[in-house]
């Protein structure tokens, strides 16, 4: 395995980074992201009181365009907090954790006083050579998240929120691939126009409402891989296409997605030395630690559960908090995703708290480790009857 050294990354950080502040508006935060160079990030940096607290990222702005007046609406309200690392403790495996736990376009670095930030697309193109003999198969996530071209924007947006996803693959009428809408195309095309119109700006177009179908504002034609690809070839295509995601098809039928979280998951997973590893990250939640022991206590009781049938097996747990509330419960969403010897797996599950909403995506997740279980043996009992077949 290649391994980045120290100075490597540090020729990575770069100061030329977006800043804002906390306490400004957020209709300030339109005009710089329309700014920003694609080539690097679609987030902002964001400070307080001169110290740096986290970022606003354009996929925040999908939160934040529902508010009635984004001329008193702060910033700090869609910040989303984000670790640091010093340049001391610069390292690969470091920053690939950073990436994926804050699901940001940079990490920041500290540097004395300053700071510097790491761009996803520098990092993986560092990281590409590792991935030359790794196949798509192995990084996908099998499960694709569909809408039909005629589909309304809202009902894509109500398909994300309860997927816990911000994009999802658009199918025509034979379910051959003919898109892709993320969350920020909606913003792009749909919400941001009706508030400039609304804040008087004559270019604003006022007819596009969310219920306007999703073929009009998809993403078109889709950049597509075989599974049998490697994943070296997908990062090219990322970094040049200025894309956060690849379809993967199978004679025009969706067959999974690989998104960059994916790379840098397969990455950190390489890097684990016992038989299954968990990681868990959060979004708009605050875990003390007798929360996450007890939700590494139901994990590792799963994965040990299974551990036999898995093999060498990681499981990352996406945790976000919705703002519904019942019996000061929050709403909780949870996603899984298994990566193991017997393939991918991925499953979310709501419920009112993080404890029960756990449970929910868990007993998911069985059901479907169970059912792959079942379909292995019922391939090897035909297997077996066909040789004891042709035996005589």
């Amino acid at each position: 395995m290649i391994t980045l050294d120290v100075e490597e990354l540090k020729e990575l950080i770069r100061e030329d980074y977006e800043l804002i502040d906390a306490n400004e508006t957020i209709s300030k935060l339109f005009p710089i992201l329309e700014k920003l160079d694609r080539d690097k990030a679609n987030a902002i940096l964001v400070e307080e009181d001169g110290k740096i607290i986290g970022v606003v990222r354009e996929k925040d702005l999908i939160r934040g365009s529902v508010l009635k007046n984004p001329h008193e609406t702060r910033v700090k309200s869609l910040v989303v907090k984000t670790g640091k690392l010093d340049i001391s403790e610069l390292d690969p495996f470091k920053v690939a954790r950073r990436f994926v736990e804050d699901s940001t376009p940079f990490v920041i670095v500290q540097t004395g006083k300053k700071f510097g930030v790491i761009y996803v697309n520098d990092f993986l193109r560092k990281l590409k050579l590792e991935f030359e003999n790794v196949k798509v198969r192995e990084v996908m996530n099998p499960d694709v998240i569909t809408v039909r071209r005629f589909d309304t924007a809202a009902k894509a947006l109500s398909v994300m929120r309860s997927h816990g996803i911000d994009r999802v693959v658009v199918v025509d009428e034979n379910n051959k691939v003919i898109g892709i809408l993320t969350g920020k195309d909606v913003i792009d095309r749909v919400i941001s126009p009706r508030k400039r119109a609304r804040m008087g700006d004559s270019s604003g177009e006022k007819e596009k409402t969310l219920s306007i179908m999703v073929e009009s504002i998809m993403s078109s034609p889709v950049i597509s891989v075989g599974r049998n690809d490697s994943v070296a070839e997908v990062i090219d295509l990322m970094v040049e296409n200025r894309i956060s995601s690849v379809v993967v098809t199978r004679e025009g039928i969706p067959d999974g997605i690989v998104i960059k979280k994916d790379i840098l998951e397969y990455y950190l997973k390489k890097q684990e030395k016992k038989d299954f590893g968990v990681q868990i990250m959060t979004s708009d939640i605050t875990l003390d630690d007798f929360d996450r022991e007890a939700i590494m206590d139901d994990v590792e009781r799963f994965m040990k559960k299974f551990s036999e049938f898995l093999g060498e097996s990681y499981l990352f747990v996406y945790i976000k908090r919705h703002k519904e509330h019942f019996r000061n419960l929050p709403l909780i969403h949870v996603r899984l995703k298994l990566s193991s010897e017997k393939g991918n797996f991925m499953v979310s599950g709501e419920s009112w708290g993080v404890e029960y909403a756990l449970h929910v995506a868990l007993k998911k997740l069985e059901r479907e480790v169970l059912k792959e279980k079942e379909i292995l043996q019922d391939k090897r009992m035909v297997k077996r009857f066909y040789e004891e077949v042709f035996e005589y």
